[in-house]
């Protein structure tokens, strides 16, 4: 991308403080950039405090393995599931599967789900369904493993292992902090799950490739996020995860309509709506997805859309740890995004922080 949209947009930006703030000094930062800058030292506590259970669990689950795996959350969560479903999938060939809450929770249905592990996912721990499904799990024998950050939640009553996000206190309704402590944990999980050493170590420097992250650099990006086109999220692997938190993060603070989908499914009808009224964000990790990756960006610029491929420097990390440091980068982006679009994301109409679904 050439350096002129991006000197367009860094002038629109500046006029719109000027605008807005009536001079040039700069606003305190929403408590979602404030948040997302947190996510250095959220990770440090997880590596610090959750390798002790995470270690045991690991052991555990080695020495009586799961038929299968059910993985539950909702929203910002639910993108950390389906991210803990992809690592139990491709790196211990656990069948995992996303939970039916609705089944016992308005339905008063039961599954087998005996010698599963459940993994329930909530920074909230309230929900009502999800405490249903897993006291559901409980009568089963089920191993139940809650990921919540708040101490005391009805959740964590229903589970037999809680291990906390170790977030703090998250005061933006749009959700950042506690995802990326979320998907840190899932994959801290599989690497001692895995009992693998390079995992583990990935895990454990997770709070410095965070810290990277939050000062990359993305040329033009601000620039192609500048107006109205709806955009696709696009991802392969453990990066349809990702996609799926970014196109939720657009519409919830950006006002922006994006969807989310592998780069597989992508060409199975959406690609029909591609041209010069659509945008494509393109999270591509380093490992056997690139190549399809590569190609789909291609693939939309040839049809006429703008397209951005983003992605972390090779052989830094783990594959899946890159894209947890794109979405922390993201999030600073959705954030100026927002802001750029005059709304407030820590406040997103007709959305609250705490979401209790049946």
């Amino acid at each position: 991308m050439d350096a002129s949209p991006v000197v367009a947009a860094l002038f629109v930006s500046l006029a719109g403080l000027v605008h807005i703030y009536g001079g040039m000094t700069a606003p305190s930062p929403t408590h979602m950039e404030a948040e997302t800058r947190e996510a250095p030292d959220v990770a440090a506590r997880l590596v610090e405090r959750a390798t002790g259970p995470l270690v045991e669990l690991g052991a555990r689950l080695r020495a009586n393995p799961p038929r299968f795996a059910i993985t539950a959350g909702r929203g910002s969560s639910g993108a950390a599931s389906l991210f803990a479903k992809y690592l139990f999938e491709q790196h211990l060939g656990v069948v995992t599967a996303s939970a039916t809450p609705s089944l016992s929770s308005i339905y008063g249905g039961k599954l087998d789900l005996r010698e599963s592990l459940v993994l329930a996912i909530s920074q909230s721990g309230q929900s009502p369904d999800l405490v249903e499904y897993c006291r559901a799990a409980g009568g089963q024998g089920a191993l139940r493993v809650g990921m919540i950050n708040v101490a005391g939640s009805s959740l964590e009553g229903s589970v037999d292992l809680a291990l906390p996000l170790e977030a703090g206190l998250e005061k933006s309704v749009a959700a950042t902090k506690s995802c990326l402590a979320a998907m840190l944990l899932c994959f801290g999980l599989a690497a001692h799950w895995r009992n693998d050493s390079e995992m583990i170590r990935a895990f454990e420097d997770s709070p410095d490739l965070l810290a990277r992250a939050l000062t990359a650099e993305w040329p033009g990006a601000d620039a192609f996020m500048a107006g109205d086109q709806p955009l696709y999220t696009i991802g392969r692997g453990a990066g349809l995860a990702i996609a799926k938190e970014a196109a939720l993060k657009l519409k919830e603070t950006a006002g922006l309509f994006a969807q989310a989908y592998s780069s597989a499914e992508v060409l199975h009808g959406p690609f029909a709506l591609a041209g010069p009224n659509l945008r494509a964000v393109i999270f591509a990790q380093r490992d056997q997805a690139w190549d399809g990756l590569d190609k789909i960006e291609d693939a939309f610029r040839q049809a006429g859309s703008r397209a951005m491929l983003v992605s972390w420097p090779p052989g830094e990390t783990h594959p899946a740890l890159e894209l947890v440091a794109l979405l922390t980068r993201f999030y600073l982006l959705a954030n100026a995004t927002t802001l750029q679009r005059g709304r407030s994301p820590d406040h997103p109409p007709m959305l609250k922080k705490i979401t209790e679904t049946r």
